[in-house]
């Protein structure tokens, strides 16, 4: 019994060892910033700009006729009675909720179109990070996007490899 605890130890430790002599290698890159020099980000984003450019004119139209219809209610408030008052006011909060929740979808809508558009560059990024680490034995590529990088040395720096991995030229 002693024996195999004895043999135990001698395998546990060397592999303990081999696995301090390994040096990490670790890399850092800005994914957000290789995400927008991508051209499948500036072609979503052309789309996205149209498609929000439709939405901001149907509600800027809509506002336009709540302005119009709450103007002509407070110029004409003092002749309509309290029936077609009432009905007015009723008319406008509506449109004013109807105008409000639309903002909300729409707003919705456009994530999840950006989301939609994204997707497929965000993939090819994600794969290109994964081949450079592969290709050059890093263990580790941290995305320093949000800040969350505290200390890392300039030539862990992996842009210019994923970069290269998707075809974008430095300008």
């Amino acid at each position: 019994m002693q024996k195999y605890l004895l043999i135990t130890c001698f395998i546990l430790g060397s592999l303990f060892q081999g696995v301090h002599a390994q040096k990490l290698k670790y890399g850092y890159i800005n994914a957000d910033k290789i995400l927008s020099e991508m051209p499948e980000i500036e072609l979503a984003n052309k789309e996205l700009e149209g498609y929000v450019k439709e939405i901001n004119d149907y509600i800027n139209s809509k506002n336009e006729e709540f302005k119009k219809k709450q103007t002509d209610f407070q110029q004409n408030e003092k002749t309509f009675s309290e029936l077609i008052k009432k009905d007015r006011e009723e008319e406008l909060n509506k449109l004013a909720a109807n105008i409000k929740q639309f903002q909300v979808d729409a707003q919705n809508n456009i994530n999840k179109k950006k989301q939609d558009l994204y997707q497929s560059a965000i993939a090819k990024l994600k794969d290109a990070i994964r081949a450079v680490a592969k290709d050059n034995g890093y263990r580790f590529v941290i995305d320093n996007s949000n800040g969350q990088l505290l200390y890392s040395e300039d030539e862990d720096n992996v842009e210019n490899l994923v970069r290269k991995k998707l075809g974008i030229v430095i300008k």
